[in-house]
């Protein structure tokens, strides 16, 4: 039996995400120019896990199908690598549907939906150190808003208490009054990646319970398991809607997520793809990056923030800042986008200004066309 295995957790269909999520699954979207599932596979083969789950459901077949096809035997080395399509109701659903394909004492369950650069091989060894049943990564926030509720913790980082509602965190606190060595944070996300020890096959099984952060870690401390926070300020972000999705591609481009990068090879800030065609006194700003057979036309501006796809156009005197373009976009002369996503095999006419703008794939705009804090539906035409 091997010391670790990895379930990938990618099979959510993106509602929150659409129109990005029209024609792709979630984890197929691009951030800077790599579905947001490679970022996850890649991150567990850096920890160096050698058996990696990934548990697919909405367009599994595709995703599927874009796995094997990326993740090749000679890019996986000694890595196995399986995909399961399934149907399940909720993130502990989907363990227990795999537990027959779970062959190891430890194992780290993560997301396809998610970039971070959550230190995984210290929080592997944590949870070893700390011998729980579980441990769950966490991270410091600035924010202290009700949304992430709050955690009670002692100094060894046991978890204690999960709490959203101040009613019974009152109740609870006042028997607790006498512990000097236990924390009340508000400002800890669970930021959704866990190591469980193999015994929660079992209760698994036995509870029938469907999801770990409302249902599953709720049940652990009540019936006295062990629980721990792994808590670091590390880089991590859910690209759940437009704007998380947007920041994402600029806090990469930023390295804030080093040593998660963008695809490519990088030149001072600028990562490419492939041979970018440049007209004359085009122009690129750092940090940006580039897909594979990218056409700038003559004066054409990139400006800092922007990621651009593989075969795009973009026409003379256009200016891109601070906005991502998907695959097989042509962009007219003229045109200024800003703070905008267009997604793949859409056509932009000229003169055309765009700012917080999401353009839906398959669309058309015509010249002369100013879109702000407008978001287009699949396959418009105007």
């Amino acid at each position: 039996m091997k010391d670790w295995s990895a379930i990938v957790l990618a099979g959510g269909r993106g509602k929150r995400l659409l129109p990005l999520t029209s024609l792709i699954p979630k984890p197929l979207v691009k951030v800077t120019n790599k579905p947001m599932v490679d970022y996850s596979i890649a991150h567990l083969i850096y920890a160096d896990i050698k058996h990696i789950i990934l548990a697919l459901a909405y367009m599994g077949k595709e995703l599927k199908e874009y796995i094997e096809k990326t993740w090749t035997p000679d890019k996986l080395g000694d890595v196995e690598l399986e995909c399961f399509v399934q149907e399940s109701s909720g993130t502990a659903d989907a363990y227990r549907l795999l537990n027959d394909s779970i062959d190891s004492d430890n194992i780290v369950v993560s997301m396809a939906d998610i970039v971070t650069n959550l230190p995984m091989r210290s929080f592997m060894d944590f949870h070893l150190e700390k011998g729980g049943i579980s441990t769950i990564s966490m991270k410091t926030s600035e924010s202290h808003t009700s949304q992430y509720g709050v955690v009670l913790l002692d100094n060894n980082r046991k978890i204690y208490l999960f709490l959203e509602k101040p009613a019974p965190m009152e109740l609870y606190l006042s028997s607790m009054a006498q512990r000097t060595d236990l924390f009340l944070h508000t400002n800890i996300i669970n930021t959704g990646i866990y190591c469980f020890k193999k015994e929660i096959d079992g209760i698994l099984q036995d509870s029938g319970l469907m999801d770990f952060g409302s249902e599953v870690f709720p049940y652990l401390l009540e019936n006295s398991y062990d629980l721990y926070g792994f808590v670091k300020n590390y880089y991590w972000l859910d690209c759940g809607n437009s704007q998380t999705y947007l920041w994402a591609n600029w806090d990469l481009l930023r390295k804030y997520s080093w040593p998660i990068t963008p695809n490519g090879e990088e030149y001072d800030g600028v990562f490419v793809m492939g041979i970018i065609n440049s007209g004359q006194n085009a122009s690129i700003e750092k940090p940006t990056c580039f897909g594979e057979n990218v056409e700038l036309f003559n004066r054409a501006k990139i400006k800092a923030l922007s990621s651009i796809g593989n075969r795009v156009k973009i026409g003379e005197d256009t200016i891109i800042e601070k906005s991502v373009i998907w695959d097989d976009v042509n962009i007219g002369a003229g045109c200024h986008l800003d703070s905008s996503i267009i997604c793949n095999n859409c056509q932009i006419g000229d003169n055309v200004v765009l700012h917080n703008a999401i353009v839906a794939p398959n669309s058309k705009i015509s010249s002369d066309t100013q879109i702000r804090d407008e978001t287009l539906e699949l396959g418009t035409n105007i």
